[in-house]
């Protein structure tokens, strides 16, 4: 169970139903896939966070949570915050990552937290850091999503729109 301010709001996973077992794999938020990360998500004001615990299995150097996982975490924040805070989806088309300490993997729950940094046209900039359980930041990026047109991002990219992401 995650331990969260009473502020946060949880996100709902529009494509967390068991008839999309098979057929949703993403390796970040997907429930379905075993071998992936099965992240959830709160709102926390102008943040997107999620909590993740990190174990072996995704380990880069010994004891050291793997780059690319660090890498994956921050993008995923990304595209949540697209979706929520924009209320549509895109993709990414330039991250800049900076590895600021060693993520142990031992050392308990990570906290990562995404927000918009700014919009021009069809660019939006996103902030996303990823903090280990004492609250030290240990990596951080500077995302650019290349965000669609909602109508567009409906028919062709399965956005279900922002009330989807909505707890009943």
């Amino acid at each position: 169970m995650h331990k969260f301010q009473p502020l946060m709001k949880k996100i709902r996973n529009p494509w967390n139903d068991p008839k999309n077992d098979g057929v949703y794999n993403c390796f970040a938020c997907s429930p379905y896939n075993s071998a992936g990360l099965q992240l959830e998500f709160w709102e926390d004001g102008d943040d997107i966070v999620t909590k993740w615990k990190p174990t072996k299995e995704y380990e880069g150097w010994i004891g050291v949570l793997h780059g690319g996982i660090q890498a994956t975490l921050l993008d995923e924040i990304g595209g949540w915050v697209v979706m929520l805070k924009l209320k549509t989806t895109g993709v990414t088309s330039e991250m800049n990552v900076r590895y600021l300490k060693p993520v142990k993997v031992s050392n308990g729950e990570l906290t990562i937290r995404g927000r918009i940094v700014s919009e021009e046209g069809r660019i939006a900039k996103i902030s996303a850091s990823l903090y280990n359980e004492a609250g030290e930041e240990c990596a951080n990026a500077l995302l650019s999503y290349f965000v669609f047109p909602e109508n567009i991002a409906k028919a062709r990219y399965q956005y279900p729109g922002f009330e989807a992401f909505r707890q009943d």
